[in-house]
């Protein structure tokens, strides 16, 4: 649904809602991330507590070598986390290419743009930190069309405001089941760069591969490697790192080359490891407040130790 589908009162709402994003954009960063960054935190860690069972839940199944209190203080820095990723996103709200790229300083962009050249490339990301800094990686691959693959929301208005949110220089925005027939639609009229955020949980099937992730069997979106594969498309991992309250800098390393021999599942087990790595590093960035593991693997797994 486009904005031209929404009624009027919807698009009533979806215009005060931008005029409020961008009015919270245009304000100063201290102001934000410290006094409305604090507000949220507060509100969420200590009030709402939302999420909190799954979120303990989750900490305690992925480190059973942690004590409690360390836990809970993984859950307060995740509870941060999630509030700046919050003001990080409506802080997207119409500002400038420049505004984005001083908040996201994206090292060796230049080396990144020679190994590319004119490919296309697929970048396999996380809800790690700054998730919804795909706007800025495009503006790392300019002789691409930087595609940002998203899960459609269920309110229209939501929607809509999201993707206007979203919307920057060079980025095309594509709900996440029409990736495969965007990519092959669209391969022969400008390279893409495909922005995926693969740890999200992939349909059950019957043949499901499971990986070794945090001490369980956890099912990974395999998107990325189907296209790499099919398509020889080299795959890079991009890991973000925080320097201070909405500034980050990221790398990309790469996994696949596009020509390399592999195995079936092993481009996304060099993802999962790499993840699983910025996990244990900064486990409070991970958004744990997600039911990640809803899935049962089979018996046969549940019965082995991970």
């Amino acid at each position: 649904m486009s904005d031209n589908n929404l009624t009027f009162t919807q698009k009533i709402g979806l215009e005060t809602l931008w005029i409020i994003c961008r009015g919270f954009a245009l304000l100063p960063h201290c102001i934000r991330h410290y006094f409305f960054g604090t507000i949220c935190y507060l509100l969420l860690c200590y009030v709402l507590r939302y999420r909190r069972r799954v979120i303990m839940d989750n900490l305690r199944r992925s480190f059973p070598d942690k004590s409690e209190k360390e836990l809970q203080k993984i859950c307060r820095g995740t509870y941060k986390n999630l509030t700046e990723q919050i003001i990080n996103m409506i802080s997207q709200a119409g500002v400038s290419d420049k505004t984005l790229m001083h908040r996201m300083k994206v090292n060796d962009a230049e080396k990144i743009q020679a190994e590319i050249g004119n490919r296309s490339v697929i970048m396999l990301t996380a809800h790690f930190g700054p998730w919804e800094a795909g706007s800025t990686v495009s503006l790392v691959v300019p002789d691409q069309t930087f595609v940002a693959v998203y899960h459609k929301l269920t309110n229209p208005v939501i929607d809509e405001l999201m993707k206007r949110i979203r919307s920057h220089s060079n980025v095309e925005l594509v709900d996440m089941k029409r990736t495969m027939r965007h990519f092959v639609d669209n391969r022969d009229k400008r390279p893409m760069a495909m922005g995926l955020i693969a740890d999200q949980n992939p349909v059950l099937r019957a043949n499901m591969h499971w990986y070794k992730f945090l001490h369980q069997w956890t099912a990974f979106f395999e998107g990325g490697e189907t296209l790499a594969l099919k398509y020889h498309l080299p795959v890079y991992y991009f890991s973000p790192k925080r320097l201070s309250a909405g500034h980050y800098e990221g790398n990309f390393t790469l996994i696949y080359d596009g020509e390399e021999q592999v195995e079936p599942y092993t481009i996304t087990e060099r993802y999962v490891r790499l993840l699983e790595n910025d996990i244990n590093a900064h486990p409070e960035m991970w958004m744990w407040s997600h039911r990640r593991w809803k899935h049962i693997p089979p018996a046969e797994l549940q019965a082995q130790k991970i």
